[in-house]
């Protein structure tokens, strides 16, 4: 068997992420393996990130918080083959209370260690701020 051909019942998924507990409780057995399966590689992942002492504490919060989002992304989609992801910087510092450079800062520390690889950056264009002056009058050119 090649490294790329997997028997279908060992393909990385994540078909029940999303499950409330009572949809668990209605699962068969099989299906049941599998939702449990797909929390424990999770949690492994992430409890791995978290344990690499020799990296920083805001890498690591980054790291987890990119690979469960990724995972989230993964129950939606259910494609078959990677797709790239967008994250809005802004949103993540939101969401894991960092400030937006330290996001970007451990965005750049997994590209360069190979945990992610940034194809594009795109920033918002900024807006041109009109001259105020100071008596009140507009400066506007025309």
């Amino acid at each position: 068997m090649d490294h790329d051909e997997r028997p279908p019942d060992t393909e990385a998924s994540y078909l029940f992420l999303h499950s409330t507990a009572e949809e668990l409780a209605q699962l068969q057995p099989e299906d049941m393996l599998q939702a449990v399966l797909e929390e424990r590689t999770l949690l492994q992942v992430i409890i791995g990130i978290l344990n690499a002492s020799d990296k920083d504490p805001i890498l690591r919060l980054v790291a987890a918080d990119l690979v469960y989002t990724q995972a989230l992304r993964a129950t939606e989609n259910q494609a078959a083959e990677a797709v790239p992801a967008t994250y809005d910087i802004k949103r993540v510092s939101l969401r894991l209370g960092l400030s937006p450079t330290q996001v970007r800062t451990a965005y750049e520390q997994l590209n360069a260690i190979g945990g992610v690889h940034i194809i594009a950056r795109q920033f918002p264009r900024r807006r041109e701020q009109q001259p105020l002056s100071l008596d009140g009058t507009s400066t506007d050119r025309q």
